[in-house]
């Protein structure tokens, strides 16, 4: 496993021999348009009717139908984020629970 350190050396190694370049001057080319379509597809989202704990569950449920599977989610770690960012990511923790509660929900069933 990579520690943080580690991963700090090898971003700051490939920054300082110009590995970067390309993609800063694509950013800012970028950042210079109009093209704002990862904001529109979430301003779209956030008018949807379903909240996060029922985005969550849509997606166990499309994840089974699909593929027999569902993902694994930090659960643990996005606690602690809210924990120390006074719930800044409570949305996601939502979204995770209903995620969850939506797959046990298929497993029960599947017995």
């Amino acid at each position: 496993m990579v520690t943080l350190k580690q991963l700090h050396d090898y971003v700051k190694e490939n920054y300082e021999a110009g590995n970067y370049k390309e993609a800063e001057k694509a950013y800012k080319k970028w950042h210079g348009t109009n093209d704002y379509s990862y904001h529109t597809a979430k301003t779209a989202m956030k008018k949807s009717s379903l909240s996060d704990y029922q985005m969550g569950c849509e997606q166990a449920k499309k994840d089974y139908a699909e593929s027999h599977s569902f993902k694994a989610f930090p659960k643990k770690g996005v606690n602690f984020v809210n924990r120390v960012t006074q719930n800044k990511a409570i949305e996601i923790e939502r979204y995770i629970d209903g995620y969850n509660d939506a797959k046990a929900k298929i497993l029960r069933a599947k017995k």
